[in-house]
């Protein structure tokens, strides 16, 4: 799909401008003409300049607490019995996030010249998750829009708990890897290059460890900037590479066999999907697009792959439990709630058991993660230091021992 910038007018003679996907330009004035729309201008974005918006995110984006406040405050004003367009002009005014309001905006003029709800949502791309197009859809057909809504609001706060969770379970051995990281600079290229000349007036021979060690200090020292900017470009080729198709599918099955946090990786992207699925199916939607919409929403694109074929083989009439079950992905346990739930009618009860069960899994991996973690870094740093101090006092003793005798 390519990105448009168009600048079109409507029939009432509302002049605008709003980016658009298609295949092509074909493609994108057909659609818009079906809808009544006159193109003044069209132009195709860079896909190069595309791609550096995406990876150092200079697009605009709506965080997850925004969002979650606005459909709180959305769902209030459905609730009490006020129109969408009225509603959507009284948020639009506590909106201070640029990039929110004026997809607000363009919601509110979408819905005025005759879209659903839910189609105005669907249209701004990826600034929402497709789930909530899909759930406001449901409510549309179903008539339980404010249900709708509340059953949104309480998945997203148990997601953010989730990973609200993970990041506080980060913070320590991340704190405890920086430290490390800088007392590593700070000898390589402080301490030991100060020692490396009394250490060369001493005149002896050095042992192998601290020939190393100053090698090393000196090497970095003297060329710094090289390394600044082959650290820099590395790092930026990486994130690049990162957030390409092959990248990501990559740098997630990189991260599920990473060790101990391999398993939280995995845990989290099942609770996802359960989630998802779960309140998919609450709100009346078919189970291949339920499936379709949950494989999105899931973040991890080796359970995207996956879920995919299942999407396949639940289409050709296989069961879901025994699609999720050939996968290989899901925990022995949610699968067997998954098939009891198929079985006895009662799958939404089932996905949202299985979830609160990963939740409690989740908390319990976490928690032994930091309890590991923390030694492991401790004796890392402990290791760090104890090379370094070695290599420089080795000689001294070594000079020490020679005099003695």
């Amino acid at each position: 799909m390519n990105e448009f910038l168009c600048r079109v007018a409507t029939p009432n003679g509302e002049v605008f401008e709003r980016s658009y996907n298609a295949a092509d330009e074909t493609a994108l004035r057909r659609d818009l003409e079906s809808q009544d729309l006159m193109i003044l201008n069209v132009r195709k974005r860079n896909p190069v300049f595309q791609q550096l918006a995406r990876t150092f995110r200079l697009k605009g984006k709506v965080s997850s607490r925004d969002f979650l406040i606005f459909n709180q405050e959305f769902s209030a004003l459905v609730r009490a019995g006020l129109p969408i367009l009225p509603s959507l002009d009284i948020l639009l005014e506590r909106r201070k996030n640029p990039t929110f309001k004026q997809s607000l905006l363009d919601v509110r003029d979408r819905i005025k010249s005759g879209e659903a709800l839910s189609e105005a949502f669907e249209a701004q791309g990826e600034l929402y998750p497709p789930l909530y197009s899909a759930s406001l859809a449901s409510g549309e057909r179903s008539g339980e829009l404010a249900g709708v809504l509340t059953r949104f609001i309480a998945y997203t706060q148990k997601v953010i708990g989730i990973q609200r969770k993970v990041v506080s379970a980060l913070i320590y051995p991340l704190i405890l890897f920086i430290l490390a990281v800088v007392l590593i600079l700070l000898m390589l290229f402080f301490i030991i290059p100060k020692f490396q000349t009394f250490l060369a007036d001493m005149g002896a021979e050095l042992p192998l460890l601290t020939k190393v060690v100053v090698g090393i200090a000196m090497f970095s020292k003297a060329n710094w900037q090289a390394i600044l900017i082959a650290s820099v470009a590395g790092t930026l080729a990486f994130m690049f590479w990162s957030r390409t198709d092959r990248g990501q599918f990559s740098v997630d099955r990189w991260k599920m066999h990473l060790p101990i946090v391999g398993g939280i990786v995995k845990n989290y992207a099942q609770n996802r999907f359960t989630r998802t699925l779960g309140i998919l199916q609450s709100g009346g939607i078919p189970l291949v697009t339920s499936l379709e919409l949950s494989a999105k929403a899931v973040g991890n694109r080796v359970f995207e792959a996956e879920l995919t074929k299942v999407v396949a083989r639940v289409r050709e009439g296989q069961e879901l439990w025994e699609s999720l079950d050939d996968t290989g992905l899901l925990s022995d346990i949610t699968v067997q709630m998954i098939k009891v739930g198929e079985s006895t009618g009662a799958l939404v009860e089932m996905l949202e058991n299985s979830s609160d069960f990963s939740d409690e899994e989740i908390d319990t991996q976490l928690s032994r993660m930091v309890t590991m973690i923390e030694p492991l870094m401790l004796v890392f740093m402990a290791c760090v230091v104890a090379v370094m101090l070695l290599s420089i006092y080795l000689p001294l003793i070594q000079a020490y021992g020679g005099i003695k005798g």
